[in-house]
């Protein structure tokens, strides 16, 4: 089977929220994430402000017309970061300019070990024109390992909800021209 990749707009991705919050609901009902029904409801409200964000961008995976993931981001201005900080702003030459931040990747259960996760966040970095990308993962998380053996180097920490434990903040160069990340 092979798994189609769409890129969507704004417009689309508003009629798409139902069919991602399923998916969103399904991706993150094991351990160590266990979300609560206010946890999917506010990845709802979420996502349709994120649709607003300059540089916003949605990819869906399907396999036989059916959703099994999907990964989108924006990009966060110069000067922007991750909210509930623990720990020290990133070094100036990655703050310096605009980041990509990926908000979110879920794969269905049923769907992970076939190298899904890492077609949709590729298509979702190709061609973007930051420097770097950086996204969040819970350490313990088997994404948290799948992001380490991609290259992506912790640089942080932060908690984005005071309900949710300190998670990773993670950073990506897009470029061959921007110098590796070292990591923390």
């Amino acid at each position: 089977m092979v798994l189609t990749l769409t890129r969507h707009t704004r417009v689309a991705t508003l009629a798409l929220v139902p069919r991602l919050k399923a998916l969103y609901a399904d991706a993150y009902s094991e351990p160590p994430y266990e979300m609560s029904p206010e946890d999917i409801e506010q990845f709802e409200i979420r996502i349709t402000k994120h649709a607003d964000q300059p540089g916003f961008a949605l990819v869906t995976g399907e396999l036989n017309g059916q959703h099994v993931g999907f990964t989108y981001g924006f990009t966060f201005h110069p000067g922007r970061w991750w909210t509930g900080v623990k720990t020290d702003l990133p070094p100036s030459g990655i703050a310096a300019g605009p980041i990509f931040a990926v908000i979110e990747l879920g794969i269905r259960k049923e769907s992970r070990g076939h190298g899904h996760a890492r077609r949709l966040v590729d298509a979702l970095l190709t061609n973007r024109p930051e420097a770097f990308a950086s996204l969040i993962s819970r350490p313990g998380a088997q994404a948290h390992a799948m992001y380490q053996r991609w290259g992506w180097k912790k640089v942080g920490n932060t908690q984005t909800y005071p309900h949710w434990p300190v998670e990773d903040i993670n950073i990506l160069p897009l470029h061959s021209s921007v110098p590796p990340v070292t990591g923390q």
